[in-house]
């Protein structure tokens, strides 16, 4: 059995990885980055290539594992390693989204080179990147059908065009 009491209390992250070509995955905890932990697995300790497939930031990654390994205790093949079929593998999924609270909108996963030049670079970041570009666009779209203000002494000048509108056209 594997000794937690060094994770204990600490925070990090909980992952999910599969194993492609198989139907198993490796549910697991890091106080490291996820991508440092991913590196490891992926280098020595897999017959398979591995990919990461979902993970959330936590204050305490004994608790959370333990809670996510106690729930799907039913299909757990060994250790820390999980048979999913595609029904379960939604329900687990929906499992890191609800631990997050808000989350950003799901990004296709990559696997990002460790370099120290993109350490800025993040899932979260880019997501929330893409939702105030998403944000911004959608101003500007509903801009045209706001209505426009006129002076009272003055006739109304004749209704804009949207982007909507010219794009339709």
């Amino acid at each position: 059995m594997f000794d937690d009491s060094h994770y204990r209390n600490k925070p990090g992250y909980i992952y999910l990885i599969h194993a492609q070509e198989t139907d198993r995955y490796k549910i697991g905890l890091t106080t490291r980055s996820v991508e440092a932990r991913f590196a490891e697995l992926n280098s020595s300790q897999s017959p398979y290539p591995l990919e990461i497939i979902d993970w959330f930031e936590t204050d305490n990654v004994t608790d959370d594992e333990e809670y996510l390994h106690e729930k799907f205790a039913d299909y757990r093949v060994h250790g820390e390693w999980f048979v999913f079929d595609k029904r379960t593998l939604k329900e687990v999924r929906r499992e890191y989204q609800d631990d997050v609270g808000f989350t950003f909108p799901q990004l296709p996963r990559i696997s990002l080179p460790t370099l120290p030049e993109l350490s800025w670079f993040s899932r979260d970041k880019v997501a929330f990147a893409m939702a105030s570009i998403g944000a911004l666009w959608l101003i500007v779209l509903l801009s045209g059908y706001l209505p426009k203000t006129t002076p009272s002494n003055s006739s109304p000048s004749p209704p804009q065009k949207s982007l909507l509108t010219m794009a339709s056209e």
